[in-house]
């Protein structure tokens, strides 16, 4: 009764943490992936017309979007089927499929280790990982993949422990759901087949049974979840096959340049360690992985899983953080049970190393260790949340451009991004500063020093543009170089041209004290990170004037 409580107690903080601010855009639909899945939902019908006409992503998200939208709007006798109002809809629904993760890390910890208290460590450390937080916030595929991938997992160590039918039906229509939500879920396939031959491998009859009923049932709900892969199978393929370049390519498209020169593996982990957990959960994450004795097969089938998603999609080319989102489920355990042979080394050293007691100053007992690690990582997640008690910087900078920028000024925006202002454009005239064409000669600099003297003010609404072709400056390294782009971003940010920066907008996790004028402020900038991980929520914006 105790443990429900907590897990109970843990789920209600989780549910608080991922709707605050969960209107951080205040409806402009600031995300581009959630923006066009949205406007996807919102062309489609039940039952009228089904067609998405994008196989980009999977159908499943969306259908589920738009169905609970029409079925709501029923009950309420109000259209919520709409643009506007599906925002709100899809990201309560993330919100809702990040919870039934909890509920399953809680579940594959209790059945891995058996130790309650592994259990819910666990479920509180993918409480509190902000990158699970954050993408609750956005309708995006990540999120209900993660939880089908995360609840194939557990269906599959349970068939593994008492393997039957009814639970390879599970197996089957949670992995044609995968398929159905993004098409990269296919490279569990190997795995599935692996498990159906291990467990089954004494009878090749069961064996036989099983992998007929996989593949028969992933097909039947495939279809069914997915009807338009198979009656638009032409454009379905034409789709995925230039998502699959993409992640081979980075040069592919001008969004993903930021991930040229970008070593595999390495890059995923650098942001999981720095931004996606956390230094002090991704320790005890590393302590839990050095920790563990995989002689167990269903410890050894847990680390398969995750390894092989990693092996693979850890080389891709393009390397967006919400890639390894269902990877955070695996670190949260893993921290869970890292933490408990800590607490576990305390009593050992309490009786057979007193000495240890001596780094510890103030009297802090080691028996409050576990503690101040929780502690410690609830504060390193309540900086990240606090991004979202701070109005967006895209609002707040059109907010400025609005009361300090005079009607009839031409405004330069970046293409490529989204343009400021959010509204009131109508009072403004526009250049588009074309920055990422090629090649980068003086043919295209003619054009755009062209644009720069009809400009009165620069407004660069992210670091989407000036990272990464800043970076790109190298012609012999680099097959799309930007030597004169790199040049033009140096000097305008070191005040060489005929413009001066006159605003900055940015919102960097943050702890305060005291009163909003001064007290004690902690604040961490995250500008290295992924650019995936600022860009949406809490972009940097940059506004320059021209001199005189």
């Amino acid at each position: 009764m105790k443990t429900k409580i907590i897990l109970f107690l843990i789920l209600i903080f989780a549910f608080s943490l991922r709707l605050y601010g969960i209107n951080w855009d205040q409806g402009f639909h600031l995300h581009p992936d959630e923006r066009m899945l949205i406007m996807v939902a919102d062309r489609i019908n039940f039952f009228k017309n089904l067609n998405p006409d994008f196989f980009n992503y999977g159908s499943l998200p969306i259908y589920l979007l738009k169905g609970s939208a029409q079925l709501i709007g029923q009950v309420f006798k109000k259209n919520l089927a709409n643009y506007a109002d599906m925002l709100d809809i899809g990201r309560k629904m993330s919100v809702f499929f990040d919870l039934v993760v909890i509920l399953l890390i809680y579940k594959i910890s209790r059945l891995l280790f058996t130790k309650e208290k592994i259990a819910l460590l666990s479920s509180f450390f993918y409480t509190i990982i902000f990158f699970a937080i954050q993408n609750s916030h956005f309708f995006v595929v990540d999120v209900p993949l993660n939880t089908f991938i995360t609840g194939l997992i557990y269906t599959s160590l349970v068939y593994l422990k008492s393997p039957s039918i009814k639970k390879m039906v599970i197996i089957s229509v949670l992995f044609a759901a995968m398929m159905a939500t993004k098409f990269t879920a296919l490279i569990f396939s190997p795995v599935i087949l692996l498990v159906i031959f291990f467990v089954n491998k004494y009878s090749w009859k069961r064996v036989i049974i099983h992998f007929f009923i996989f593949v028969f049932l992933f097909l039947s709900f495939y279809y069914l979840f997915m009807p338009y892969a198979f009656i638009e199978n032409k454009r379905f393929i034409n789709d995925i096959k230039q998502q699959l370049t993409m992640n081979s390519n980075p040069y592919i498209f001008p969004y993903t340049l930021q991930y040229v020169g970008t070593l595999p593996y390495l890059y995923y982990l650098k942001n999981i360690f720095l931004w996606g957990m956390g230094p002090i959960i991704s320790i005890l994450s590393i302590t839990g992985l050095l920790s563990l004795r995989a002689k167990r097969s269903n410890l050894f089938l847990f680390l398969i899983f995750y390894f092989f998603y990693f092996l693979i999609v850890g080389r891709s080319a393009v390397k967006f953080m919400r890639y390894m989102l269902p990877l955070y489920p695996f670190f949260a355990i893993l921290a869970g049970y890292g933490l408990y042979q800590i607490q576990k080394l305390k009593f050992k050293s309490q009786n057979y190393n007193s000495k240890l007691k001596s780094f510890f100053t103030f009297n802090f007992s080691l028996k409050l260790l576990p503690f101040a690690f929780l502690l410690l990582t609830f504060l390193w997640t309540l900086m990240f949340v606090n991004i979202y008690s701070q109005p967006n910087t895209r609002i707040s900078a059109t907010d400025w451009i609005i009361k300090n920028i005079p009607a009839g000024s031409t405004l330069a925006i970046e293409h490529w991004d989204d343009g400021l202002p959010l509204y009131g454009g109508e009072n403004y005239k526009f250049e588009e500063l074309t920055l990422y064409d090629q090649p980068d000669d003086e043919a295209k600099w003619q054009i755009l020093n062209e644009k720069l003297k009809k400009t009165d003010y620069i407004i660069i609404a992210s670091n989407r543009l000036y990272v990464p072709l800043q970076k790109l400056s190298d012609c012999k390294k680099y097959k799309s170089c930007y030597p004169k782009t790199a040049e033009y971003y140096q000097k305008l940010f070191n005040n060489q041209l005929s413009f001066k920066k006159v605003a900055e907008f940015s919102s960097y996790p943050q702890l305060k004290i005291g009163p909003p004028a001064g007290g004690w402020k902690f604040e961490i900038n995250d500008d290295s990170a992924d650019e995936s991980f600022t860009v949406y929520d809490h972009p940097k914006i940059i506004i320059f004037k021209k001199n005189g």
